[in-house]
C-alpha cells in the first residue's frame, strides 16, 4: 500500500501472518452425541435402521460423532450359538453399511459388535469417520465374568490413539474402564476423548456415576459412556450414560430410559484443569512401574 505524507512517500507493507495452527487446534471444539437405547439383540436390520434414525438426528445437532453401547449391533447378551450366528467380519456387509450412513449423513460413529475373526469371537468396537472409513479398532481386553469368557476371546493390545477432527481419540469397552491402567495409558498417549460403549447391567450403578467420572477428573480429559436400558435375555441393564468432562463433572446424563446426550468439548478445559492439577507432569513412574507390570 502507498501512503502521500507531505513530501515523503512512505511503502508499506501489508504481510499476511498465517494462522497459528497449533492455536486453532488448541480452540477447536468437538460436539458428540452418546445413544441410550433398549437393546433388540440378534436384530441387525433393526439395529441399522435405528443407527440411521439416531445419525441423522444428530447431525442434524450438528454433532460430529455418534457413539452407541457394546455390541449394539448384533446385541450382547445372547445364547453362544446365537452370537455366532449374528457375529460380523470387521469388513462385512453391514459394516459397510454403517460406513454409508457415516457417509449419508456427514458424521463419524463409534459402534459395537461381536466380531467373527476365524475360529475367535471378539467384542469390538470399531470408528469410521464422515467420509465411511475405518480410522479405528479395538477388541475388549479385559473379559467380564463367565457371560464375556465364554463368548469372546480377549484382545491383546489396547488401540492406539487416533485423531477425528483434530481431536487425540482413544477406545476402551465396559469393564476396560474399571482398571485404572487403562485410561492412564491411553491418557499419556495423549488422549483428550475416551469413547466406552458399555453394557453396564445391575446391581453396578456406582460404576457409571462413580468410576466414570473419576476416571475423567484424574486423567483430566473427557470420557463418553453410552450404555444400553431396559432388558436383553436375563440382565438388566442401568443405563446412566454420560459425558463426563476433564474436571470429573457430568456435561449430560441420561436416567434408565432411551436417551441421545449430546455436549460439546472444550480443549481450552482440558488445558485449564492439567494446569491446576498437574498430575501426569508430577508422576513418578519409577516408584510404581515395577509394580503394575507385576503379574
Amino acid at each position: 500500500m502507498l501512503i502521500q505524507l507531505g513530501n515523503l512517500r512512505k511503502i508499506i507493507i501489508i504481510r499476511m501472518i498465517a494462522p497459528d495452527t497449533e492455536t486453532s487446534r488448541m480452540n477447536a471444539d468437538f460436539t458428540i452425541a452418546v445413544l441410550q437405547h433398549v437393546p433388540v439383540p440378534g436384530d441387525i436390520t433393526a439395529a441399522l435402521q435405528r443407527l440411521e434414525t439416531t445419525a441423522a438426528q444428530a447431525a442434524a445437532d450438528g454433532c460430529e460423532l455418534l457413539q452407541v453401547p457394546e455390541c449394539s449391533i448384533t446385541g450382547y447378551n445372547q445364547p453362544l450359538a446365537a452370537m455366532q450366528q449374528t457375529a460380523l467380519q470387521a469388513n462385512s456387509e453391514t459394516t459397510r453399511a454403517i460406513a454409508e450412513i457415516a457417509r449419508r449423513h456427514h458424521i463419524a460413529i463409534s459402534y459395537g459388535f461381536a466380531e467373527a475373526a476365524g475360529s475367535q469371537f471378539y467384542n469390538c468396537v470399531q470408528i469410521v469417520d464422515a467420509a465411511g472409513d475405518v480410522i479405528a479398532a479395538y477388541r475388549k481386553t479385559h473379559l467380564w465374568g463367565e457371560l464375556d469368557r465364554t463368548l469372546f476371546s480377549a484382545g491383546e493390545t489396547l488401540a492406539p490413539v487416533v485423531e477425528l477432527n483434530g481431536w487425540k481419540i482413544g477406545l476402551l469397552i465396559c469393564y476396560d474402564i474399571e482398571f485404572p491402567e487403562t485410561v492412564r495409558t491411553l491418557a499419556l498417549q495423549g488422549a483428550e476423548l475416551i469413547l466406552v460403549p458399555t453394557g453396564l447391567m445391575q446391581p453396578w450403578r456406582d460404576i457409571a456415576e462413580r468410576v466414570v467420572p473419576i476416571r475423567a477428573y484424574e486423567n483430566q480429559l473427557y470420557i463418553a459412556y453410552s450404555n444400553y436400558c431396559g432388558d436383553e435375555g436375563d440382565l438388566s441393564y442401568e443405563g446412566r450414560s454420560c459425558i463426563a468432562g476433564p474436571d470429573g463433572a457430568d456435561l449430560d446424563r441420561a436416567d434408565q430410559s432411551p436417551a441421545l446426550l449430546t455436549a460439546t468439548l472444550s480443549k481450552r478445559a482440558i488445558v485449564e484443569c492439567r494446569q491446576a492439577l498437574p498430575y501426569h507432569q508430577d508422576r513418578r513412574p519409577e516408584l510404581y512401574t515395577d509394580v503394575a507390570a507385576q503379574q
